[in-house]
């Protein structure tokens, strides 16, 4: 029986189709000093040059530069839309505003809907969310728990680039591993992070994600060390 979810699907599918050519844009703009930076703090950059042992990898880098290196307080997504902003109310302003609002995640699997996406729980946030994503939806597994960027344009939760996997873990085991982000940010409300906070809480995921193989294959992430 056809859900909420997959009644707005091919919605989904037309922002999607908007959102890749403006991502590419936006990849062009960013420069070797952001890069680098997001290497270094991702640990891709060594002996000052980008190492990248998967294709993902390389995907993951620039998700992360857009939406966590700042040059004078802005993201490369929010020096676009003041430089040049799409018409109000198009599907790129909508996809662009909504990329300004992203979030990091922990996405815990609870239910695939094939064909549409999954429903899941944002770990971070402890809040219920739909992903809406057709590859999500054929080969996601319950239990199974993924590191990646979310945006909602128009209130369709996607992700934003290539999502690594944490692994299929139990409910214990899921705690133990937000406890543990908790512990390494005191204090930090995850739902209302700052800026700097928010780009140290993905920088920190990503290196533990990257440092088991995340990009090979699935596995469990202890957090890295300091």
């Amino acid at each position: 029986m056809p859900t909420d979810h997959a009644d707005r699907l091919a919605h989904y599918q037309q922002l999607r189709r908007v959102a890749r050519p403006l991502n590419g844009r936006l990849v062009k703009a960013l420069s070797k000093r952001d890069l680098d930076e997001g290497g270094r703090k991702l640990g891709l950059l060594r002996d000052g040059v980008l190492v990248f042992e998967t294709e993902d990898e390389m995907s993951v880098l620039m998700d992360y530069c857009l939406h966590d290196i700042r040059r004078r307080g802005r993201t490369e997504v929010e020096r676009f839309l003041a430089q040049s902003p799409p018409a109000e109310g198009s599907d790129e302003r909508i996809v662009l505003e909504a990329l300004r609002r992203s979030w990091f995640a922990l996405v815990a699997v609870e239910e695939a809907e094939p064909g549409v996406g999954v429903r899941a729980r944002d770990l971070l946030r402890d809040e219920p969310l739909f992903v809406t994503d057709v590859a999500f939806g054929g080969s996601c597994q319950p239990g199974q728990v993924l590191a990646t960027r979310l945006t909602a344009p128009e209130g369709i939760v996607m992700t934003t680039g290539a999502p690594l996997p944490v692994g299929i873990l139990w409910p214990a085991q899921r705690d133990a591993l937000v406890e543990g982000l908790k512990a390494r940010f005191p204090g930090a409300d995850f739902r209302n992070l700052t800026p700097a906070r928010a780009g140290e809480l993905a920088a920190t995921v990503i290196r533990g994600c990257l440092g088991h193989g995340a990009a090979r294959h699935v596995s469990y992430v202890d957090l890295p060390d300091g």
